[in-house]
């Protein structure tokens, strides 16, 4: 089984790619202020500007970061 990798899609999504997809992410928190039109459900990511999110992303979109970070299946930037 492979990583799941949480991300920040066009600076309004943060997202969790699952293993083996290249398409599409799974929706875990969109910010409205920042243009976000969808909040919930997958989208598509072809042609979107996609970086690994930090532990700060998490902050930023309200999501409580303790259970990805003791999970090693998930990759995102952890602060050391």
């Amino acid at each position: 089984m492979g990583k799941y990798r949480i991300v920040v899609v066009d600076e309004r999504l943060l997202c969790v790619i699952h293993p083996g997809q290249k398409t599409s992410a799974e929706i875990l928190r969109g910010s409205i202020l920042r243009g976000a039109i969808r909040t919930e459900g997958s989208i598509e990511i072809v042609g979107a500007r996609i970086r690994i999110a930090s532990e700060r992303d998490f902050d930023d979109f309200r999501i409580v970061v303790d259970g990805y970070k003791n999970d090693p299946d998930y990759i995102f930037q952890r602060n050391s």
